[in-house]
């Protein structure tokens, strides 16, 4: 079947305004959650309505696994062969490494949204290319007088507390209940290792985000920070996370002690009158002893 040149014009446009939206969906903004701290529960066990501390965010992220275990019991019998009849669910185990630098490409917050647009409208450039460039070189210029005004103030600040010497590292004194004593001058990497060791030392809960599943309740069971003897401006923070399980109470309705058996049952039986008795006096209780029991 042969196609005319007029038809193929024709199709050009449909192509491009699908390719277009196609790129548009795929670079839709997705909500990145992180590691959300959560708040404690209130002193009545109530869930807490208090706003939620800021995510934690790597600079960049690493590889991330889960590791999901059971505990399967073997029970040896007579012919030598073992069965297996309980399998025990061990909690979720979440490892992320994550970088913190001290030099990164990620935009401030109020450059965020620019950099959101600038993306999208480099998809679209058949249709505004004038704008899309000019939305790309708004950014980079934006970007670029951030990060000079960022690094002269860092300079400064390194050049005085040089000089006046009141610069410093925190201190950490080994009592959980004394927070970080923070110093000025910190850099990226102290300030995230301080962030996580104060959520470590109060046993905080995250919400933490995968590429698979969202997990709540998870508690960081372990972090190591590492510098590597080729570059002290960025730390690998290796980290797992573990996900909490909370005993739980319920109510069993109906009467009193139906849904009881055993001990239980006699112990949840309501008082019964068996009239009164005279207890036995002291010489005619052994005589009935040596009666019976010689």
């Amino acid at each position: 079947m042969a196609i005319s040149t007029s038809s193929l014009s024709a199709l050009t446009p449909i192509t491009t305004t699908a390719t277009a939206l196609s790129n548009l969906i795929l670079v839709s903004p997705q909500a990145t959650l992180g590691y959300q701290p959560t708040n404690p529960p209130n002193p009545d066990g109530t869930p807490s309505t208090a706003q939620l501390p800021p995510a934690f965010l790597f600079h960049y992220e690493g590889e991330q696994s889960i590791q999901l275990q059971s505990d399967i019991t073997d029970h040896y019998i007579e012919d030598n062969t073992a069965l297996q009849d309980q399998i025990s669910l061990k909690p979720p185990v979440i490892s992320t490494h994550g970088y913190i630098g001290e030099l990164t490409n990620i935009p401030p917050l109020p450059l965020a949204a620019v950099k959101a647009i600038a993306n999208k409208l480099t998809i679209v450039s058949a249709y505004t290319p004038a704008l899309s460039a000019s939305a790309l070189i708004a950014y980079n210029t934006a970007f670029q007088l951030y990060q000079t005004a960022q690094n002269a103030a860092n300079s400064a600040v390194s050049a005085w507390t040089s000089i006046t010497g009141t610069g410093g590292e925190s201190v950490i004194s080994g009592n959980y209940n004394v927070p970080v004593q923070s110093q000025p001058n910190q850099t990226a990497q102290q300030q995230a290792f301080q962030q996580l060791y104060g959520y470590w030392a109060t046993r905080t809960l995250f919400t933490v985000q995968t590429p698979w599943a969202v997990f709540k309740n998870m508690a960081i069971m372990s972090m190591r920070p590492i510098q590597s003897s080729d570059d002290s401006t960025i730390s690998d923070f290796e980290m797992s996370f573990k996900q909490i399980r909370i005993a739980q109470t319920a109510t069993t309705g109906g009467t009193l002690g139906a849904n009881l058996q055993g001990r239980a049952a006699s112990q949840a039986a309501p008082v019964a009158n068996l009239g009164t008795s005279t207890p036995i006096s002291g010489p005619t209780l052994l005589s009935s002893l040596s009666a019976n029991y010689g």
